[in-house]
């Protein structure tokens, strides 16, 4: 399973376990969560792309 895949599972699981208060705090964990792990998915499937057009670049990978 590639990581993008792993990080979308948990963003949805995330959204599951949200409340949907009527207003969201900052500090809540949940949000905090979804803020971090929604950016670690985009670095993560910006670098997949990348890969997959370019190869890993690695030459034991």
């Amino acid at each position: 399973m590639l990581q993008s895949e792993k990080l979308k599972r948990v963003l949805d699981d995330l959204e599951e376990a949200c409340g949907h208060c009527a207003i969201c705090s900052p500090d809540c964990p949940i949000a905090v969560s979804k803020r971090a792990i929604n950016g670690l998915y985009y670095d993560v499937k910006q670098n997949e792309e990348y890969e997959a057009e370019n190869g890993s670049g690695c030459d034991h990978c």
